[in-house]
């Protein structure tokens, strides 16, 4: 494994977050949401100290798709390690820039986290190595910035991962 791979969160910590979910995602009014939502537009529920104000009642609200998402983590390590802290209340003009970072480091940790679990199977030497060298790969040193984040979207890694995990379905 990457040596910085082990100390990467992969659950998420919402009070150390900047609610990213909250904002960057686009959600349809459905049986999963009670209200449509563009992109980059606050959740009406989300409060001034990015807390969401029905937290405890989201499935009786109408938000099942809340309750039933996960970050794996990408919330509190985008906001902590990419923007160093900063808030896209605070700083509205790199706000787009922070979904946009989020929403990849989303794709990046869900990567990470199925991953993880690809090495509980029976894997062979060739694909134990693939699972290192994508790791590996998502784990970059240096570590993660803003623009190479975003830029990483279209390098065709996250392609090659699927990929290789279709080829595992023997394996399940």
């Amino acid at each position: 494994m990457a040596n910085n791979l082990q100390n990467i969160k992969l659950e998420p910590d919402c009070e150390n977050c900047a609610a990213y979910c909250c904002v960057a995602l686009a959600f349809d009014k459905s049986n999963m949401f009670a209200y449509d939502k563009q992109a980059a537009e606050p959740c009406k529920h989300l409060d001034e100290a990015h807390s969401c104000t029905i937290h405890a009642d989201l499935d009786e609200q109408g938000f099942k798709g809340c309750v039933r998402y996960n970050c794996f983590g990408a919330g509190q390590r985008t906001f902590h390690e990419i923007f160093e802290g900063r808030s896209w209340r605070d700083h509205p003009d790199q706000a787009q820039e922070m979904f946009d970072a989020y929403r990849v480091m989303h794709k990046v940790h869900e990567f990470l986290a199925l991953l993880r679990e690809v090495r509980k199977l029976k894997l062979d030497e060739t694909q134990v190595s693939q699972v290192a060298n994508f790791e590996a790969e998502l784990t970059p040193l240096p570590p993660w910035t803003s623009a190479n984040l975003i830029a990483y979207e279209t390098c065709g890694t996250f392609e090659e991962i699927r990929a290789f995990f279709t080829g595992l379905r023997d394996r399940v």
